[in-house]
C-alpha cells in the first residue's frame, strides 16, 4: 500500500475489510470496528455466532498493516480458542486476500514480512500470569478473546500499557461471569468503554433455528438462553439443570416391571463420608425400577450385590441382555475389576464421570463440559420430553432437581460440583448418578465393552 491508502485507511478499518481482505462486514461488525479504531478501549458481550472470531482476526490485519512497528498482544482462556479459532481465522482471511504477499502467518506469531521482532501479532493463552506482560509499543491493541474466561490478573499488565495515545484494547465474549474485568466492563467501569450488546437473535449470521432450539430445550428464562443468544450475564441465582415439574410429572407409584429387549443398570460406588452405593436398574431404556441403596464402601459387598441382580435377571428374563455401567473414576474401578474376573452373563462398560464432554445429541446446540454433563444431559432430555418412568422417591427428586449449572467460559454447559452441592446442605447426588449412568449411550458408541 502506498502512504495516501494507508493515510486514509488507519481510521477506516471496515473500508480496508473490504478493499484488502475482501469481506463485507455486516452493521454490528462494523460498529465494533470503527469503535476499536475511534476509542481507546471498546467491549462487547454477545450471544453465540455473531462473528466475534471474523472480526478480530480483520481487525489484528488492519492494525498490522496501517501503523509502522505496531504489537498486538491477542489472549483467551484456552488454547483450543485461541489457537484453533482465532489464529486460525487469521490464517483463512489472510490467505484469500491481498494481504497474503506483505504478511507472514506462523503458528507463533503474525508479522510483517522482514520485521519479525517489532512488527506483530501474537497469541499467549490467558493460562499463564505473565501472558500480556513486557509488549510495549506507540502503536498497541490487546484483543482478548472470550473475555469472561480470562482472569483479572491477566488484564493488569494491560491497563498501563493503554497509556500511550495509540493504544487500544478490543474485549469480546459471551458474558459468563458475574465478576471480574470484563463484567466490571459492562457495569460499574462501563464509563471507561465504548460497550456494545449484541443478541444472537438480531443478528444476520446467526441460524434462527439455533435460537429457537435453545428456546425449546431450555427456555428464555434460563442462563443458557441469556448468555448463548441474549448475551446477557447470568442471573445472580444459578439455575437448576432439571425441572422440578419435570422430575414430577414422570415419577410413578408404579412403573412396567418387565423387560423385553435390554435391562441397563448404572452402579455408583461411595467414596467416603455418608454418600451411599446405588444400584439402578432401567428396563428397555424406560421403566426405572427401585435402586438398591448401601451405606458402605466394601467394594467387595457391592460387586457381590450386583451379581446377585444380575443373576437375578437373567433366570428371570432369559434373551434380554444386561448392561451393568459403572462409575470408575474412584472405588467403582475395584468394583469393574472384581465383576470381570466372574464371568456373569451381562456387559460390563466402564464409565468416567469425569470424563470428555460434548453434545448431547448431534443435533444440540450447546456442548456440555465433561461426562457429568453428557449422562445428565440424557436424563434431563428424557425427563423433560416424558420418555421415562421414574420410580417414586422423595430423596431422587430432591437430588435430580437442585442440581444447579453455569455456563462456563468457552459457551459449555457445566454442572455444580458436589462439592459445591454439599456447602449448599445438600446430599451427594448418588441416586441421580446411577440414574443417569443407566441411561447414558455416548454418541458414536464409544463404550469399552467386556462381554462374557
Amino acid at each position: 500500500m502506498n502512504a495516501d491508502a494507508i493515510n486514509y485507511y488507519v481510521d477506516h478499518p471496515v473500508e480496508f475489510a473490504v478493499d484488502l481482505i475482501g469481506v463485507t462486514p455486516d452493521d454490528v461488525q462494523a460498529d465494533i470496528m470503527r469503535s476499536v479504531a475511534n476509542n481507546p478501549r471498546t467491549t462487547v458481550r454477545s450471544g453465540h455466532g455473531i462473528g466475534k472470531s471474523a472480526l478480530e482476526s480483520w481487525l489484528i490485519l488492519w492494525f498490522l498493516c496501517t501503523r509502522p512497528s505496531p504489537k498486538i498482544p491477542c489472549t483467551a482462556p484456552t488454547k483450543h480458542q485461541l489457537y484453533d479459532i482465532l489464529w486460525a481465522e487469521v490464517a483463512k482471511w489472510l490467505n484469500g486476500s491481498k494481504l497474503k504477499t506483505e504478511i507472514e502467518w506462523t503458528y507463533e506469531r503474525v508479522y510483517m514480512k522482514g520485521h519479525p521482532e517489532n512488527w506483530f501479532a501474537v497469541p499467549r493463552t490467558a493460562t499463564k500470569p505473565d501472558a500480556l506482560q513486557g509488549f510495549h509499543a506507540e502503536h498497541i491493541l490487546y484483543i482478548i478473546d472470550e473475555a469472561s474466561g480470562v482472569p483479572d490478573k491477566i488484564f493488569e499488565p494491560v491497563l498501563g500499557a493503554l497509556s500511550t495515545p495509540d493504544a487500544k484494547l478490543l474485549m469480546c465474549g459471551n458474558p459468563t461471569n458475574l465478576s471480574g474485568f470484563f463484567f466490571d466492563s459492562h457495569n460499574r467501569s462501563r464509563k471507561l468503554y465504548n460497550g456494545f450488546h449484541v443478541s444472537s437473535a438480531q443478528s444476520p449470521r446467526v441460524d434462527a433455528e439455533f435460537v429457537r432450539m435453545i428456546i425449546e430445550m431450555y427456555g428464555e428464562d434460563s442462563d443458557v438462553y441469556r448468555v448463548r443468544v441474549a448475551g446477557e450475564f447470568p442471573k445472580q441465582a444459578a439455575d437448576s439443570f432439571i425441572a422440578l415439574e419435570w422430575v414430577e410429572k414422570c415419577s410413578k407409584k408404579s412403573v412396567v416391571t418387565k423387560a423385553e429387549k435390554v435391562i441397563d443398570i448404572g452402579v455408583d460406588v461411595a467414596r467416603y463420608g455418608d454418600d451411599k452405593s446405588v444400584i439402578c436398574p432401567l428396563f428397555d431404556r424406560r421403566y426405572q425400577q427401585r435402586p438398591e441403596i448401601y451405606a458402605h464402601n466394601d467394594t467387595m459387598e457391592i460387586a457381590g450385590h450386583i451379581a446377585a441382580m444380575v443373576k437375578r435377571y437373567s433366570e428371570k428374563y432369559k434373551g434380554v441382555q444386561i448392561r451393568v455401567k459403572i462409575d470408575c473414576d474412584g472405588l467403582g474401578v475395584g468394583v469393574y475389576d472384581r465383576l470381570r474376573e466372574q464371568g456373569l452373563p451381562c456387559i460390563l462398560r466402564e464409565c468416567h464421570f469425569g470424563g470428555k464432554g460434548g453434545r448431547v445429541r448431534g443435533d444440540d446446540p450447546v456442548e456440555m463440559a465433561n461426562s457429568t454433563g453428557l449422562m445428565w444431559g440424557m436424563v434431563r432430555n428424557m425427563l423433560k420430553c416424558g420418555e421415562i418412568e421414574l420410580f417414586y422417591d422423595d430423596e431422587q427428586i430432591i437430588q435430580l432437581s437442585d442440581r444447579k449449572y453455569r455456563i462456563n467460559s468457552n459457551g459449555e454447559i457445566e454442572l455444580e460440583r458436589k462439592e459445591e452441592m454439599k456447602k449448599r446442605g445438600l446430599h451427594s447426588p448418588d441416586l441421580a448418578d446411577a440414574l443417569a449412568l443407566a441411561v447414558y449411550e455416548p454418541l458414536g458408541g464409544r463404550f469399552i465393552d467386556v462381554y462374557y
